[in-house]
């Protein structure tokens, strides 16, 4: 609600004041914990007041022994004032201990700095303020992006100065694709590809966006990503953009839509398809390229926006960021799986998370780290491309800070050797859970092939039975078969010895009556012969051959 009388307007700047008073005296205390822990928290610590504050801060790839103690780093940052007469570029060098590039031992963190470490080198005139500053791969181009449009290319090797003239507002975005060729994106939402040595005119155009380009990041030769105040993120293939006649592109390849605004974008530089954005949500969201749709995690961890990202080359899964809240936080990607309660929309976590989850961590797991060196906002970090670990910061503060986190070789050893313990008790473990498996799957086997070989028995016993019913089966059949047989031949022997009997019988009846018959005969014959006597007398030759007749 807008305030409509004086009243009410003095007393919304009144709550105003009070509001930032407090903000401010939290930081300060803040602060003043943070100088306490400083020799718990850092290798080395270096901090040296400017003039006026810096927007940028680089690392020159390149360092120079200066004798067996010290070696000499260089670095760029930039002067902006009100006063456009007071803006420059300056090229610095710090002396540091040798200890940094050395393992054997440690730096010593030390409170009465002597700023004679410090040393200006060069510098070169700015006619407006200096919003974004990149240093090419080789170490021998520094580009500026101004907040008039214009980009300048120092050469630190002789100090030539080129100016590269397209864009007509200032910008953030600045991106070096190789050592020959750069992107550049500006508050006209355009996007412009440069050859390094043609800087009169853009070799290609991008036209896709609707509002400021707030950084461009690219993850090899031709693809880019790039963040805007149109809230998308947008990628392009310079291959297929560059494929038509026309030098311009209209569209990109893919095309996220984001509920806030982004300020900043980073690919990773050995994962080419990992990529992290943050901005005005207080949040790092981390993507896959593959799939960009939903972020693969959220980080939480800012208490306001955030202004920039780096990924750590020495250490692949670390993630920095920097932002209004005057803290550098450094993230660590192998906790991304560890139990976490998500704040919500308003950024505090909903009791009912808090419930559910009430063993899990309230602090983010993957914030491993925090730079609290400043006061102000921080504007923008660095880390040193050669030298591992080794960070420069600058704010509005008016600071420029040179550290190196806390590098513990005993506490790293010991929990090297706990880990490498656990490793080896994990191994034990995991090899008597393989024995335990082995030997259980070798009894499952064993009482598998025993209850097969027991089936197999049981079918052999079960085909065996089988055979031998049907074996009975058929001595049962042939011995019905053969005693039906027998009861047959013993009917016909029967039958047979009826009828023999019956043949005997008639025989013997048949000789019965044939003797009776015979013996009628014999009877006769005798009675004949008693008569014939007589006859036989008279007729002697005729009797005679009867009587022998019948004896016959």
């Amino acid at each position: 609600m807008v305030p409509s009388t004086s009243n009410e307007w003095e007393k919304a700047e009144r709550d105003i004041i009070q509001e930032q008073q407090q903000q401010e005296k939290i930081v300060n205390e803040e602060f003043k914990i943070w100088k306490k822990t400083v020799p718990l928290l850092y290798d080395l610590i270096y901090t040296f007041a400017l003039d006026f504050p810096s927007t940028v801060v680089q690392w020159v790839p390149e360092y120079k022994r200066v004798n067996k103690e010290s070696f000499e780093a260089q670095f760029l940052l930039a002067s902006n004032s009100v006063n456009k007469a007071d803006n420059y570029l300056k090229l610095g060098s710090v002396t540091l201990p040798s200890t940094l590039v050395e393992k054997n031992e440690l730096a010593i963190p030390d409170d009465n700095i002597d700023t004679s470490n410090f040393k200006l080198l060069a510098k070169w005139k700015q006619g407006t303020e200096v919003n974004k500053l990149k240093i090419s791969r080789n170490g021998q181009i520094a580009l500026s992006l101004n907040s008039d449009g214009v980009i300048h290319g120092f050469n630190l090797e002789n100090n030539d100065v080129t100016d590269y003239k397209y864009h007509k507002q200032g910008g953030y975005g600045l991106e070096w694709i190789d050592n020959d060729r750069f992107l550049s994106g500006s508050n006209d939402s355009q996007i412009a590809l440069w050859q390094l040595n043609k800087p009169s005119t853009p070799i290609q155009l991008f036209k896709s966006h609707h509002g400021a380009i707030n950084d461009i990041s690219s993850n090899d030769e031709n693809i880019f990503g790039s963040v805007s105040d149109d809230s998308t993120t947008q990628f392009h293939d310079i291959r297929i953009a560059g494929s038509s006649s026309e030098t311009t592109a209209s569209n990109p390849y893919i095309k996220v839509e984001n509920k806030h605004i982004q300020n900043c974008i980073q690919f990773h530089p050995y994962v080419k398809t990992l990529y992290a954005t943050a901005g005005k949500d207080n949040i790092v969201s981390l993507f896959d390229l593959r799939n960009y749709k939903e972020p693969i995690r959220k980080l939480y961890g800012h208490n306001g926006p955030i202004r920039q990202l780096e990924w750590d080359w020495s250490t692949p899964s670390t993630l920095v960021s920097c932002g209004y809240d005057t803290k550098i936080n450094f993230w660590n990607l192998d906790n991304l799986d560890e139990d976490f309660i998500y704040p919500d929309s308003n950024g505090t976590a909903s009791e009912t998370l808090k419930r559910k989850n009430h063993q899990a961590n309230k602090i983010d797991p993957c914030l491993k780290y925090i730079h609290g060196g400043h006061v102000n906002r921080v504007n923008d970090f660095a880390i040193h491309p050669k030298i591992k670990n080794l960070f420069a910061s600058v704010g509005d503060d008016k600071l420029l800070e040179i550290w190196k986190p806390k590098t513990l070789h005993v506490e790293e050893e010991e929990e090297e050797a706990e880990e490498e313990e656990e490793e080896e008790e994990e191994e034990e473990e995991a090899e008597a859970e393989a024995e335990a498996e082995t030997e259980e799957q070798v009894d499952v086997n064993a009482k598998a092939e025993t209850e097969k070989q027991a089936d197999v028995n049981a079918e052999a016993e079960k085909q065996v039975d089988m055979k031998t019913e049907a074996e009975n089966n058929e001595v049962e059949k042939d011995e019905q078969k053969e005693s039906k047989e027998d009861d047959k031949n013993t009917v016909k022997k029967e039958e047979e010895t009826d009828d023999n009997n019956n043949n005997n019988n008639n025989k013997a009846g048949l000789k019965e009556v044939a003797d009776d018959s015979i013996k009628e005969d014999v009877e006769m014959e005798k009675a004949s012969a008693a008569n014939g006597n007589t006859e036989e007398e008279n007729n002697p030759s005729k009797d005679g051959s009867e009587d022998i007749e019948m004896k016959e």
